[in-house]
């Protein structure tokens, strides 16, 4: 089944919208931008014969609902929102372990880290929610408004460079990168300390593959990833700036090595 914009309060839908990953818009929103923005997403997604939009293993898309005050209510939603899109996945979490992560990850996932097919859904409402300045609800927890410095970059290749070379091609964005850590010539990290760091390893044959990379995947590619992130500054205007300086060096990257750059959701990258 699916819903519309003019869809009435209903119990079924309520369930719908406080048991799974929520994108959460305000604002009208027509379900044909959107979709075109999940197919960027997965290109390929099916539907049943419902017309319900299947966008990955064990993920439902349904929307867009209108969040009238009594849906908001009864699906425990927050206020001010008027659109909402559900991403329905059956519930799978595993505990946050100790570390040095780990105090930042009990804030953010109160009711643990989503895995599975959820942490599909969440990954693509988190992914929806920062380009169109919404936020994200998983089951659970509190609404999520992605920060500057949760923005990641993600560019997949062939071989991995040596971290001199690497540093020299992305030396126009990033300058006085130092290499900080290595494992072997293709498991590394690069750093600016206190701002940002590129961390370099292989992609194993057996790692989830997103599926904005699927049509051109083979057994040759890829085999590297090279995870741009930034650390947070003292304001959110100076993280966003460290945050665009990574995207310019993740495209040149690409560019340069014929990789693909998407972000940490798995949505693909545009230059410029």
């Amino acid at each position: 089944m699916r819903w519309s914009l003019t869809t009435r309060v209903a119990g079924p839908i309520a369930r719908l919208l406080r048991d799974n990953p929520v994108l959460l818009l305000a604002g009208p929103h027509s379900a044909g931008p959107i979709e075109a923005l999940v197919r960027t997403w997965n290109p390929q997604p099916t539907r049943d014969d419902d017309g319900v939009m299947h966008v990955a293993d064990g993920v439902r898309w349904h929307g867009p609902l209108r969040l009238e005050p009594s849906l908001t209510a009864e699906a425990e939603l927050p206020g001010g929102w008027s659109t909402a899109y559900a991403a329905q996945a059956a519930r799978r979490r595993v505990r946050i372990p100790d570390g040095r992560a780990g105090e930042a990850l009990r804030r953010k996932y109160v009711r643990d880290i989503p895995v599975g097919a959820e942490a599909l859904a969440w990954s693509l409402v988190t992914g929806l929610a920062r380009q169109l300045d919404g936020a994200a609800r998983l089951p659970g927890c509190p609404p999520y408004a992605v920060e500057p410095e949760d923005t990641v970059y993600c560019v997949y290749g062939h071989d991995a460079l040596p971290w001199q070379v690497l540093r020299t091609v992305v030396g126009l964005a990033i300058p006085d990168l130092a290499r900080n850590g290595s494992v072997a010539p293709n498991d590394y990290c690069l750093d600016r300390p206190g701002l940002l760091e590129i961390r370099v390893r292989p992609f194993a044959d057996d790692e989830f593959l997103p599926y904005a990379l699927r049509a051109r995947a083979s057994d040759g590619w890829p085999h590297s990833l090279y995870r741009f992130s930034a650390l947070p500054q003292p304001t959110a205007g100076d993280t966003a700036k460290v945050v665009e300086r990574l995207r310019q060096a993740a495209t040149l990257l690409a560019e340069v090595i014929g990789g693909v750059v998407l972000d940490g959701e798995g949505f693909p990258v545009a230059d410029g």
